[in-house]
């Protein structure tokens, strides 16, 4: 089996495992176009239908504080894909990495710091889970608190200092659905945000050195689809704000939205790389499943033509490598 891995980054509670469990269950519904199917494993299975349990119990009216996990918490969770064609023996394993907020802190050990720097190495994309709510409200005054931007880009600035082979980057804003409700303009407002709160990130990766190799993509998710956050706490005394969310309305269900664009963009990132031969650690990877027969190919082909890039959605570096 051919595998890929993909980091995710963001602080503890943030909805990196909402955001997985809200992807498989779109891509399920719109598969079929594609004529492929994504399988997890038993373990990562068994996690997601938790999730999703949780997620489909939601109560009229919630409220969340991300950013507050168990602290001390060592345990690094891995979520494995497989990719087949239907019916099919799986021809490509997806393995999405995600690790405790502590190690994207001051406060991380050595090992946990070259644990993640190897990791982002080893890995042919990195989504960055970012808390709209956090990002937006109160004029984004505790994203830093809740994001935690200094340190994300303090990762990439030590695990991308010395790469040669293309990357992709992938900004995904989780519960938005407020912003991707009132329309562009708010969907604007929302993209202006991410380069303001991460520019010294972006303008890092658009360095002389990485902008050839890097693309970089932000991909707002609905996590949920049927919620909006409508108010926020201020912290008392942990810096960490709780927000408020309602349903769209009583009977409103669990809909999630957009959740499948980071697979695409991921897809189409290594699509890329196999037509224009380049030379990467993945390649290899790439190459034995493009061995396929061609109407799986054109199925990926086509699944990967579904990225979006208007309406909150823009490839902001590297479209050459999409």
């Amino acid at each position: 089996m051919n595998e890929l891995k993909i980091t995710l980054l963001g602080p503890s509670a943030v909805g990196k495992t909402s955001l997985l469990t809200s992807m498989y269950e779109q891509f399920k519904r719109i598969s079929f176009q594609a004529n492929i199917q994504l399988i997890p494993e038993a373990e990562s299975n068994a996690i997601l239908k938790k999730r999703l349990k949780e997620l489909k119990s939601l109560a009229e009216s919630f409220k969340v504080q991300p950013g507050a996990g168990i602290p001390g918490s060592s345990e690094v969770r891995s979520f494995i894909f497989d990719l087949a064609e239907q019916d099919k023996k799986p021809f490509l394993r997806l393995n999405f990495y995600d690790y405790p907020g502590g190690f994207i802190s001051d406060k991380a050990s050595p090992n946990e710091k070259k644990f993640v720097r190897e990791l982002m190495n080893d890995a042919a994309a990195v989504v960055i889970a970012i808390d709209t709510p956090a990002l937006m409200m109160s004029k984004g005054k505790f994203n830093e608190y809740v994001n935690k931007p200094k340190q994300i880009t303090a990762m990439f600035k030590e695990a991308y200092k010395d790469i040669q082979e293309p990357r992709l980057v992938i900004f995904a804003p989780v519960k938005c659905e407020m912003e991707m409700r009132k329309g562009d303009r708010a969907a604007k407002q929302l993209l202006e945000r991410i380069k303001k709160e991460y520019a010294d990130l972006l303008n890092f990766l658009s360095s002389p050195t990485l902008n050839s190799q890097v693309a970089i993509a932000i991909t707002p998710v609905q996590t949920l689809g049927c919620v909006v956050c409508t108010m926020i706490e201020e912290p008392r005394k942990d810096y960490l704000p709780t927000f408020g969310f309602r349903k769209i309305s009583r009977d409103a269900q669990y809909n999630p939205q957009d959740n499948d664009q980071p697979l695409r963009y991921l897809l189409r990132f290594l699509l890329k790389i196999y037509n224009e031969k380049r030379t990467h650690k993945f390649l290899q990877v790439v190459m034995n499943w493009m061995g396929l027969d061609a109407h799986i190919k054109n199925a990926l082909i086509q699944f990967s033509k579904g990225c979006k890039i208007s309406g909150g959605f823009a490839v902001l570096q590297g479209k050459e490598l999409l």
